[in-house]
């Protein structure tokens, strides 16, 4: 594989990171654990395999908990999301396990290249050496056979005879004694210079033996890394098509995901409107009976005036008639008098008021609270937003109870909190108290019945924009949303 085919497989993998850091920064959760795809330079461990497994499985434990009020398909959507991401990443990583090892053997492809380059020269001057060894071997052998001819062809039994009758001086038998010594030598010389010479052609050939293992092994492992690389190179392809197919993958799912982040906003916007709605409904009631408490006030006090105008008129009648009579029976006694005094009448005792600290209202279902009331961060939204009400993990089928005596004002169903039952239960310890049930299988109670407390109102359920079975508890004081367990 080529440098450049490289380059090119680096900059694709960097322009699909941007990409993919595009795509995620409107998600949350799944887009915000987003990793670069630049190839890691160390390679992935089974336990960092193990780890990023870990990491994305409580992620999506998080998400799941956090999402109870999302549509179900928007979790699925935000789901397939974050298992996409874990495949990019498995893939990544074994990719660069991969790309990683590729690196190894080309290191190694050069570095057998420049050995086996090395031992060919070897043994290119081992050769040229038996063969320069070899000329040189048959040049001394070619020396010393025609020494040995010459010997041989000199050499008799009367040598020593004619050495001496054909000699005519001393000077002349000396001469003659030296040269057949000097002969002896040359002789002998020769043969050690064969002899080396044959050594050394020996020890050539030797060297070319081993200089032809070695390259021998240098280019079976040569030819072994060679397979190998390839088999790497097209691993590396097969790889990093395969992270191009995930990030297809992954880039539909967040497509998909997206889809449904808007579908989530806009039914959390139908949602809000929603409760604004209702809140202006238990307003405009309680400004209702606030009103008609007034009339009824106001027509008290009118007829406790009129009451009094009366008493007081009666009485001023029977003065009146108690003066004419005490006028005509002026010689009656003063005990008399004091008989016919009018008596007062006892002052009635007034009615002590007290409250209750805890309200008096029990819990609408017997069940863990699962989710409270307050402000979150959605995890795909990527804003903060108001979960209005207290979540009871209680199972499908489970009884609702009426928490406290009032009378059912609402009964419908909301795309958002499904079926929902609201009660009023009037004025509680000084305050207009409207309690709110949503999600339920279905409510035992209509429109106007007054309901008394742990009277069976209904059955837990999921409907609406709900992932599961639960109670969703509402509660509004004088009209403003309240947390529920701050009144119960």
């Amino acid at each position: 594989m080529s440098a450049e085919t490289d380059a090119a497989r680096l900059a694709s993998r960097r322009r699909w990171s941007l990409r993919a850091r595009r795509l995620r920064a409107g998600l949350v959760v799944v887009l915000a654990t987003a990793v670069a795809f630049a190839l890691p330079s160390g390679l992935a461990t089974a336990d960092d395999l193990d780890d990023q497994k870990a990491k994305i499985e409580a992620q999506l434990k998080d998400t799941k908990q956090q999402l109870n009020e999302s549509t179900s398909q928007l979790q699925n959507a935000v789901a397939a999301v974050e298992q996409a991401q874990a495949d990019v990443d498995a893939a990544e990583a074994k990719l660069a396990a991969t790309q990683a090892e590729l690196d190894e053997a080309r290191r190694v492809d050069q570095q057998m290249a420049a050995k086996l380059k090395k031992s060919q020269a070897a043994l290119k001057a081992a050769k040229a050496a038996v063969v320069a060894g070899q000329r040189q071997l048959e040049a001394k052998e070619k020396r010393a056979a025609a020494v040995v001819r010459d010997q041989v062809q000199q050499q008799t039994n009367l040598l020593g005879v004619a050495f001496l009758v054909e000699s005519s001086t001393l000077g002349d038998l000396q001469t003659r004694l030296q040269w057949s010594t000097t002969m002896v030598e040359t002789s002998n010389s020769q043969i050690t210079e064969l002899t080396e010479a044959q050594r050394k052609l020996n020890a050539a050939r030797s060297h070319q033996t081993d200089v032809e293992k070695e390259d021998a092994a240098n280019r079976q492992a040569a030819a072994e890394n060679l397979v190998r690389k390839r088999k790497l190179e097209q691993q590396a392809q097969d790889e990093a098509a395969q992270v191009a197919a995930l990030l297809q993958t992954k880039q539909a799912a967040e497509s998909a995901a997206a889809g449904q982040v808007a579908a989530d906003k806009e039914q959390y916007a139908e949602q809000t409107a929603e409760r604004a709605q209702v809140e202006q409904r238990i307003a405009d009631r309680i400004a209702r009976e606030k009103a008609e408490a007034a009339r009824k006030a106001e027509a008290a006090r009118k007829a406790r005036i009129a009451a009094e105008k009366r008493r007081k008129a009666a009485e001023a009648r029977e003065r009146a008639e108690e003066q004419e009579k005490s006028n005509s029976d002026s010689g009656s006694s003063s005990d008399d008098d004091d008989d016919d005094e009018p008596k007062k009448k006892p002052k009635k005792k007034k009615k002590s008021s007290s409250s209750s600290a805890s309200h008096g209202f029990d819990y609408p279902v017997s069940a863990p609270i699962t989710s409270p009331y307050g402000m979150r961060f959605h995890p795909v939204l990527h804003y903060w937003k108001l979960h209005d009400g207290t979540d009871f993990g209680a199972g499908c089928g489970t009884a609702i109870r009426a928490p406290y005596k009032g009378r059912v004002e609402e009964r419908y169903y909301n795309g958002g909190y499904g079926n929902r039952l609201i009660i009023d239960h009037g004025k509680v310890d000084g305050r207009y108290v409207t309690t709110a049930y949503n999600h339920a299988i279905r409510y035992t109670v209509g429109v106007g019945e007054r309901v008394s407390k742990g009277e069976v109102i209904g059955y837990v359920g999921t409907t609406g924009y709900s992932t599961g079975c639960h109670l969703h508890l509402m509660v509004w004081l004088d009209g403003d949303m309240k947390n529920p367990m701050s009144w119960f």
